[in-house]
């Protein structure tokens, strides 16, 4: 079991000791949202972020949550600022050329995922199984943080493991929270990225601790 914190809803101001307290604590992956304008109405990060996270945190795996659609520019540019994992949308560009991206990401040393928003069917993880380390189930609309787990996520998870089966990591995006966090556990979850529970909670340490307490 994986948490994944969210930076997109850390203090930017603060962001290095958000995540060096994140680290303090066991934490080793951080999910980074990396958003256009276009595929989603929202900006973020650019690949400079993700050099100067990797300069500074060269142990901890930058996984990189794609929301584009513009792979051409953007993904040689984050797979050479040092991204360990990146996630792309199906939705986001056309099969075939999710399907080149997928073997860009193999040959480059960059664990590949599947990424499905809330109205993307599970069934369309099946073509891509031998080119993808991971599912990533959004269980929310991205785009923006903060937002309420959808109700209907648990069964899109359960959905997501009959397909993949029982070692294939599927991660969870959205609304998670000590009650939410057990609901995506239960439902076949294994990775969750979480974002305002912990950042905009106090403590982080303390809200890290506690959803590792009904994880494992």
């Amino acid at each position: 079991m994986i948490i994944a914190p969210s930076i997109l809803n850390a203090d930017n101001l603060n962001l290095k000791e958000n995540i060096k307290e994140a680290v303090a604590v066991g934490i080793d992956r951080f999910h980074i949202d990396i958003m256009d304008g276009h595929f989603v109405p929202n900006l973020s990060f650019g690949p400079q972020l993700i050099s100067d996270f990797k300069r500074e945190f060269p142990m901890i795996d930058a996984e990189i949550h794609f929301m584009s659609n513009n792979p051409d520019d953007l993904i040689p540019a984050f797979v050479a600022a040092g991204a360990d994992i990146m996630e792309l949308h199906y939705g986001a560009m056309s099969e075939s050329k999710l399907n080149y991206w997928l073997d860009y990401l193999a040959s480059n040393g960059v664990e590949a995922v599947l990424a499905i928003k809330p109205d993307v069917q599970a069934d369309v993880i099946e073509k891509f199984l031998p080119k993808i380390k991971q599912v990533l189930v959004m269980t929310v609309n991205p785009g923006f943080g903060g937002q309420s787990f959808i109700a209907d996520s648990a069964e899109k998870i359960k959905q997501v493991r009959e397909i993949v089966g029982p070692n294939m990591p599927i991660e969870v995006d959205g609304g998670i929270n000590e009650r939410t966090i057990k609901i995506a556990k239960d439902a076949g979850a294994d990775v969750f990225v979480v974002g305002s529970y912990l950042y905009k909670n106090g403590n982080i340490t303390n809200q890290v601790r506690k959803l590792e307490k009904i994880i494992k």
